[in-house]
């Protein structure tokens, strides 16, 4: 039961007033009439439930301030703190405990403020109550629900996968009715949920049943969604499979997406050296449409597993594959390529963590950013860096992840990445340097009307030329952000500040020094991620 807009018993103004965020407005109504405070609409909610409900950290502490109870109950047994956990700002949680809110206190259905954090969906709210160790994972409202049967409910991953971490929550819980939450997630067509849960549980949780004698196989057939089809035709895999094992994961997709762009490169090359004069119109119709298909992918395998896309990967090893093969069959056979970037890119490690924080209610207190604790490694993070949900760690000096290395760039490997990019110019100048020195040998004896022969009979090495042009210009390009990034001692990711440009000469002993000796001047100024 959430407030909607404001029909007051009393026919007072102070609901439209937080409702439109007017502070002054709102402070001019309670210095007049304190009772205010007190009055309850629509719900038997009050004003403080309506702030804690918008998220109004100023409304709040206004209200709080002046005597508002945190402790008044609506008329669903909801307090103003319930409403707070399930918006789920901290900072608003943290004002309300300073003022006397009550962490205990159950509403009709006997939901705690842990399980309305769940409902809201904030990990870090969920953290911040955990924290004060007055809640226990396992337990459950008056129909025996858990924090995981509401978080399945809400197809939420992130908070799935926070409460199945360190078997905070039992995947295999029933309610009163006997649903699990694989019965909720089911129910629902939520897929990757739906996995997670099988995942932690084993395949035995597929076969329970609720009081109806049915199990989530067949409440999801009930569903009629496009979701509802894809996940039943999961669960169908699995439904046979023995119960004491876990699903595995299928990385078919994952190969074909990485071989895509070799695979479909090469056909398009064959097919337009079978096509002799036409084949050079051949590859200007299909590579577009290609490059088109692979720049538009996700960063995700659009698959319930939820794997990296390599397509990127396989893209960058395409190009190194077919430009190889070219350079050395065709052009320069004694000239060798080779770039290899795989060092560890500075994951953070629980000795690293921020030492100036232990807790999110430390976190609150020194007013630094939500952003501050990770809630996928449960870390408190240092400066410059950043969890990256592809690799799923924390990275120190955090610069991008790359999508054609499919791996982070950080601290342990930002001074190799600007060698490896460094590099491939370097060896694309050589291509084109050599591919027009081989190119002219061709053409320069020949007379205009020969040179349409000539370029059917050589379409390999142009179309593969005019690749490199374009991937050349980009490697300029990414040199150019790298250095001025590098130069100023920070990373593309965290943009520094500098009110007064330091002269060029400097800026580039900066960029030196990094890449002579991998040293970073000590930050002074404040940084802000771009």
């Amino acid at each position: 039961m959430f407030p909607v807009a404001a029909q007051t018993l009393g026919g007072g103004d102070i609901f439209d007033t937080i409702q439109r965020g007017n502070i002054d407005q709102c402070a001019d109504i309670i210095q007049l009439d304190r009772s205010t405070l007190r009055q309850k609409g629509w719900g038997g909610f009050t004003p403080l439930h309506y702030a804690a409900y918008q998220g109004n950290r100023a409304l709040t502490q206004l209200l709080l301030s002046n005597g508002a109870d945190s402790n008044a109950p609506c008329d669903a047994g909801q307090t103003p703190f319930h409403f707070a956990c399930r918006n789920g700002n901290v900072s608003i949680m943290h004002q309300m405990l300073q003022h006397g809110a009550d962490v205990q206190t159950v509403d009709q259905q006997g939901k705690t403020a842990l399980h309305h954090s769940v409902a809201g969906g904030n990990v870090l709210a969920i953290q911040y109550l955990q924290e004060t160790g007055m809640f226990r994972f396992s337990d459950t409202d008056r129909f025996l629900l858990t924090p995981l049967h509401l978080a399945a409910s809400t197809g939420n991953s992130d908070v799935v996968r926070y409460l199945l971490r360190n078997n905070r929550c039992a995947a295999d819980a029933a309610d009163q009715q006997g649903v699990t939450p694989l019965h909720v997630a089911a129910e629902k067509g939520a897929i990757e949920v739906s996995w997670l849960l099988l995942q932690e549980a084993g395949l035995q949780i597929l076969h329970l049943k609720n009081r109806q004698g049915l199990t989530p196989f067949d409440l999801c057939r009930q569903g009629t969604t496009f979701r509802h089809q894809q996940l039943t035709q999961i669960l169908k895999r699995f439904i046979n499979e023995p119960t004491d094992q876990k699903p595995k994961e299928s990385y078919g997709m994952f190969y074909w997406t990485l071989l895509f762009p070799s695979l479909s490169g090469a056909v398009i090359l064959l097919v337009a050296s079978a096509l002799g004069g036409y084949g050079g119109i051949f590859c200007a119709l299909v590579f577009p449409w290609l490059a088109r298909n692979i720049l538009s992918q996700y960063h995700r395998i659009n698959s319930y597993q939820g794997l990296p896309n390599p397509v990127y990967v396989g893209t960058l090893a395409a190009g190194m594959f077919h430009s190889t093969v070219c350079f050395y069959y065709k052009i320069l056979p004694n000239i060798l390529y080779c770039t290899v970037l795989t060092q560890n890119p500075g994951r953070l490690q629980q000795d690293d963590a921020d030492p100036r924080f232990s807790s999110v209610m430390s976190l609150v207190e020194a007013n630094e950013k939500g952003s501050r604790f990770c809630i996928y490694c449960e870390i408190f993070l240092p400066d410059n860096c950043k969890h990256c949900r592809l690799c799923n760690v924390c990275v120190l000096d955090y610069d991008h992840h790359c999508l054609f290395l499919n791996q982070c760039i950080g601290r342990g490997n930002h001074r190799l990445f600007l060698f490896l990019i460094l590099s491939m110019a370097a060896a694309h100048l050589i291509f084109l340097y050599a591919s027009a020195c081989y190119l002219s040998a061709r053409y320069v004896l020949l007379s205009r009307s020969a040179w349409w022969t000539m370029a059917a009979a050589q379409t390999w090495v142009l179309v593969l030329t005019a690749m490199n042009v374009l991937t050349f210009v980009w490697e300029c390009w990414l040199l150019v952000e790298q250095f001025e990034a590098v130069s100023m001692g920070s990373t593309t990711y965290f943009k520094r500040c500098d009110r007064v440009r330091r002269p060029l000469w400097r800026r580039w002993g900066t960029a030196m020094s990094f890449l002579l000796e991998g040293k970073r001047p000590q930050p002074h100024r404040v940084y802000e991620a771009v």
